[in-house]
């Protein structure tokens, strides 16, 4: 009797949560959890996470797929299952499963279903042997920002390519599309998400020398601190306008480019693609899209900006975020200024 009290409070809604069901079930209800609207993760995370879920976890030959939940949370089956995952798929591939994987576990432990995360115990694994880089492609370096030089230098590369006119409409179309995107994160650091979801809705482009700013307002794809209205640069603003004219300004500002369709969003996995090709072209092969949030923090940091600003720019919660991740240290720098300040 008392074992069935137990287990109907730790029921996740209609289904009872329990040691010896499916580890795999148990994903499930962790998964329905997460995709909750109170969930707090993002639908970018929120599909990242069930993808991930599918082909690594539930799938033929995963060594967890036919186990418990009890068998599953242990250490060694959960740190052998991660090493797999990373030599087979890679390091990134092992990084997302473990997220997926702590987060079922925690649930169960929440729950009281389980005493323990198991997963705690195992530390993050890498692949045992590094996929060769195409030749002419510089390892990704994801602690490093643009010069100033080098994204002016960036911008110019973009926009001669989409000016070039003998080839294919759609490939103007999209060397357009790639251009005005690189310039739009390289100015306003914001997530590549967060680009291709933005609407001709959410910018307000008055016309020059108006009272009226010009600005975008940023829906954000991470937290309710993601949301944010910004400035935009005033070259920034002209280049929307001009892609204002030759879009017809509806639908996607950055839609997807081997469409006229406008209402088509621009696939996050092309378009990531076409951002690192131009990357590659134009000499710069170890940058990444999360490259220009570097930048655009660094440059305003490097102008005085104070950090909850540029925490705000980036539409970050945590300000000290920001400068944990974003803002490089430089303790053997000249600070003859702060010297003259605590002298005073």
């Amino acid at each position: 009797m008392e074992a069935a009290v137990t287990e109907a409070l730790n029921a996740v809604g209609d289904v009872p949560m329990t040691t010896g069901m499916p580890f795999v079930a148990a994903g499930e209800l962790w998964l329905a959890g997460i995709r909750r609207t109170d969930s707090g993760l993002s639908p970018r995370t929120v599909d990242d996470y069930g993808r991930t879920f599918v082909r690594y976890i539930d799938r033929a030959g995963s060594s967890v797929r036919g186990l418990t939940l009890a068998e599953a949370n242990n250490t060694q089956r959960l740190r052998v299952f991660l090493q797999t995952v990373a030599d087979k798929h890679g390091s990134g591939a092992a990084k997302i499963t473990r997220s997926v994987l702590l987060g079922i576990l925690n649930l169960a432990v929440d729950n009281g279903t389980l005493t323990a995360n198991a997963l705690r115990q195992v530390r993050a694994v890498k692949a045992q042997t590094v996929k060769p880089l195409p030749e002419g492609r510089e390892p990704r370096d994801t602690t490093r920002a643009f010069s100033r030089e080098e994204r002016a230098a960036l911008v110019e590369f973009a926009d001669k390519r989409a000016a070039v006119e003998d080839v294919l409409p759609q490939t103007t179309r999209k060397r357009q599309a790639v251009a005005d995107l690189a310039a739009f994160m390289a100015f306003t650091g914001v997530r590549i998400t967060e680009a291709r979801s933005l609407r001709w809705d959410d910018v307000q482009l008055p016309p020059v020398n108006a009272d009226t700013a010009p600005g975008v307002l940023i829906r954000g794809t991470k937290s309710r601190t993601s949301r944010r209205r910004l400035p935009l640069p005033s070259t920034l603003a002209s280049r929307l306008r001009r892609r204002a004219e030759q879009t017809g300004a509806t639908g996607y500002v950055f839609a997807s480019p081997h469409l006229t369709d406008t209402d088509r969003i621009w696939d996050q996995s092309n378009c990531a693609k076409a951002l690192a090709e131009l990357f590659a072209k134009a000499g710069l092969s170890w940058a990444t899209p999360h490259t220009f949030r570097r930048t655009v923090a660094s440059l305003l940091h490097e102008a005085g900006v104070p950090l909850v600003q540029i925490a705000d720019q980036l539409g970050h919660a945590d300000p000290a975020m920001t400068a944990r991740v974003y803002l490089g240290r430089d303790l053997m720098g000249a600070r003859q200024a702060v010297a003259d300040v605590l002298d005073g």
